[in-house]
């Protein structure tokens, strides 16, 4: 199994072959104050399987903590990987996680880390500071 990216954007639209497009790539936002809710935020992530690892679940989850590590929620599920095509060295799973109105309570870095099967693989932060006061 190998991690082929994991990112943070507006939105992730899939094509009707299943191909994947992030929109506005970040990792960091100003905010006027606190509590702020970011209208759309999503994780994408890609994960490439082997084919020795078919033909069985795997749990996905993302842990998502907050500036001082304090867990914020943890969403996730069981992925299901067919046979692989003869000569196919790998599996790709694409995982778009969507939040609409997600609140940040306070400025600082917030981690959202991707677990395979119980173990860390890949993560991406969000760093969140407050927009200086206009003069």
């Amino acid at each position: 199994m190998h991690v082929q990216y994991v990112a943070l954007c507006d939105q992730i639209v899939l094509s009707v072959e299943g191909k994947p497009s992030l929109i506005g790539v970040f990792n960091d936002v100003q905010a006027p104050g606190f509590p702020v809710r970011i209208p759309r935020l999503a994780f994408a992530a890609r994960i490439l399987f082997t084919p020795d690892e078919a033909n069985q679940n795997h749990r996905v989850e993302v842990l998502i903590t907050g500036p001082n590590g304090e867990e914020i929620g943890r969403p996730g599920g069981e992925v299901s990987l067919p046979t692989p095509p003869p000569g196919v060295d790998s599996i790709a799973v694409d995982l778009p996680l969507q939040f609409d109105g997600f609140e940040i309570l306070e400025a600082g870095r917030y981690t959202f880390l991707l677990h395979v099967d119980g173990a860390p693989t890949a993560a991406v932060q969000l760093a969140v500071r407050e927009a200086p006061a206009n003069a």
